[in-house]
């Protein structure tokens, strides 16, 4: 099923609540594994001069890993409970030729064929976008991850 994906839809002061209580489960059930590489940020977009990043809106958190096999997991978690999370974007910059994206308004990955995410290929980091509704209320978001913590199937 696809959505709208909001993409830049104005500035926040800091991480948004919700945005704030996806990134701390993630860290806290990957404990060791992934770290946090920022949420809040007020700048451009990386490699689009005069775009504004997602990160100002509050909704977006970049994940790093050093493992590939500690990141593939949560992706597919990610994905798979898009609609329940409010998934609207992840970005992934390993993958040649030049990383790959999935959009909730496609509902499926895109694999670049030209550069279009900075940092790919071979970047060791995810972006994460949420929607403005589950972004502003944290209470909502953990309800939506105790729902889909029942399909994760990492440890």
């Amino acid at each position: 099923m696809t959505r709208h994906y909001t993409g830049f839809d104005g500035n926040s002061r800091a991480a948004l609540p919700g945005t704030v209580a996806l990134r701390d489960l993630i860290l806290f059930l990957n404990a060791g594994k992934l770290t946090h590489l920022g949420t809040y940020a007020k700048r451009d977009a990386r490699g689009k001069p005069g775009q504004p990043s997602v990160h100002q809106t509050g909704r977006a958190v970049d994940i790093g890993y050093q493992f590939r096999k500690d990141i593939e997991p949560l992706i597919d978690w990610l994905v798979a409970n898009a609609d329940e999370l409010g998934i609207e974007m992840v970005a992934d910059y390993w993958p040649k030729p030049w990383g790959r994206a999935w959009r909730c308004d496609r509902a499926a990955w895109k694999i670049y064929d030209r550069k279009t995410i900075a940092g790919a290929p071979g970047g060791r980091w995810i972006h994460i976008e949420i929607s403005p509704q589950l972004a502003h209320d944290a209470a909502a978001m953990s309800v939506a991850l105790e729902k889909a913590l029942a399909y994760r199937d990492w440890e």
